[in-house]
């Protein structure tokens, strides 16, 4: 990899030590993945030379980005719960509180029906 970029920009040194730093801190860093990253680095800085941790960094980049890209294209195993859903920690009193909500509710309602209905046959405005 170090000859391949030492053919494409002279200004990186290929020499037994630049070798043991370049292959340190690209050590865990998959082939295409580096190659990517210094095309890239090369596309949008030209006039910069490649260094072993800007093309690290680029690599960190580019796995993380594949890998997200692949966690959207799959589906996960089980749907995702919660895990402190006081729903499914209490069910029955969940239960008893929806009732007694709706119960409540319905009364309130039949109660606001009642009002209107039993104000529809008088005007109490009209009478002064």
């Amino acid at each position: 990899m170090l000859r391949w970029v030492n053919e494409t920009d002279p200004r990186v040194m290929f020499t037994d030590a630049a070798v043991e730093v370049w292959h340190y801190a690209l050590r865990t860093v998959d082939p295409a993945v580096a190659k990517q990253a210094i095309l890239e680095h090369y596309k949008q800085h030209e006039s910069i030379a490649a260094t072993p941790g800007a093309i690290s960094k680029r690599s960190g980049y580019i796995k993380s980005s594949r890998e997200a890209g692949q966690r959207a294209i799959e589906a996960p195993a089980q749907p995702v719960k919660h895990p402190l859903s006081w729903r499914a920690r209490n069910p029955e009193l969940w239960d008893q509180l929806f009732e007694e909500g709706r119960r409540r509710g319905n009364e309130e309602r039949r109660q606001a029906t009642e009002r209107r209905q039993g104000n529809q046959g008088r005007d109490e405005w009209a009478a002064a």
